[in-house]
């Protein structure tokens, strides 16, 4: 029986992740984004790079204002009955009672080294603190921002000389390289996830 697949996300972040998954022939069946934004000057509607790319790439998506109290997107992912959700800088708290409605669960592709930098700007902060490392944390999500239990950390060296724009992009990379294996144990039953040491979070206040 096939899988199924959601994945949420929202910013430029998150499409070669999504990318990957639909290239490498995951069955992504739907996609949640946040939806369009005005522009500054409220000429022009905004569509989410999420949406833009789910467009191209033929893949239902959804962009609800919230998942807070929304029962009608409840019952549409209890009805699809879905075996795991990814998650990549989606933008909005997902309601307790949604992570019970993926066998699988729901992971989190977080762009720093847990427990180091949850929060909305790891990417930024890590830069700011002049941090010499930074990475990706696969983590299963819980009640409390960014302090589910880790499968995997891949890392990678900061070089002060870069930008938040470029360490974006080469996170992005190795993330949408390394969600496949990810993805892979997840569904073979040898991905291991173990609690993060919450004595040892900082957090990454947005800019």
């Amino acid at each position: 029986m096939p899988k199924k697949i959601i994945f949420m996300g929202t910013p430029m972040f998150a499409v070669p992740i999504l990318k990957s998954l639909y290239q490498n022939g995951f069955p992504i069946n739907l996609v949640y984004t946040q939806p369009p934004q005005k522009s500054h000057r409220g000429q022009r509607i905004n569509k989410s790079p999420i949406q833009g790319i789910s467009e191209t790439l033929n893949i239902n998506f959804r962009s609800p204002q919230s998942l807070k109290n929304n029962s009608e997107e409840y019952e549409l992912l209890k009805e699809m009955d879905i075996d795991l959700a990814i998650v990549v800088a989606y933008g909005q708290i997902i309601p307790k009672e949604f992570l019970s409605l993926a066998k699988k669960g729901f992971i989190n592709i977080h762009a720093s080294i847990l427990p180091k930098w949850r929060g909305a700007a790891p990417i930024q902060r890590a830069i700011m603190n002049l941090d010499t490392e930074t990475g990706i944390s696969i983590m299963r999500i819980n009640e409390e921002l960014d302090s589910g239990p880790i499968s995997n950390i891949y890392k990678l060296k900061l070089d002060q000389k870069h930008n938040a724009e470029e360490v974006s992009e080469k996170l992005a990379r190795l993330a949408a390289e390394k969600i496949l294996d990810v993805v892979d144990e997840i569904f073979d039953g040898k991905s291991k996830f173990v609690d993060q040491d919450n004595s040892k979070a900082t957090y990454a206040k947005k800019i």
